[in-house]
């Protein structure tokens, strides 16, 4: 397991979202990340979430890959799941699939 830590460059533009549900400031990489926490944060479904949650290493083709999920999130059933947010257009290509 490790946590990545977001920080401002040139190349990458990074948003912040106060949320008051977490009572916590969150940093996400994408505009389309940053409009997912208007809908975490205000759905009545969503009990928490956490933007850029520990990530962890899986392994694939015979090497050690890292993956940090989008969001860590917790439903009002106490079920806990990953968030990966995507554009639609990314998605449909076979070769993301």
């Amino acid at each position: 397991m490790y946590r990545r830590h977001l920080k401002h460059s040139r190349v990458k533009n990074l948003f912040k979202f106060a949320s008051a549900k977490m009572n916590s400031v969150f940093i996400v990489e994408s505009s389309l990340e940053f409009d997912t926490c208007f809908h975490l944060e205000f759905s009545p479904l969503i009990k928490t979430f956490e933007a850029q949650p520990e990530g962890f290493y899986y392994l694939y083709e015979g090497q050690k890959l890292p993956y940090t999920p989008d969001f860590r999130v917790s439903d009002r059933n106490n079920r806990s799941y990953f968030l990966e947010v995507k554009p639609s257009d990314l998605i449909v290509d076979p070769d993301f699939l």
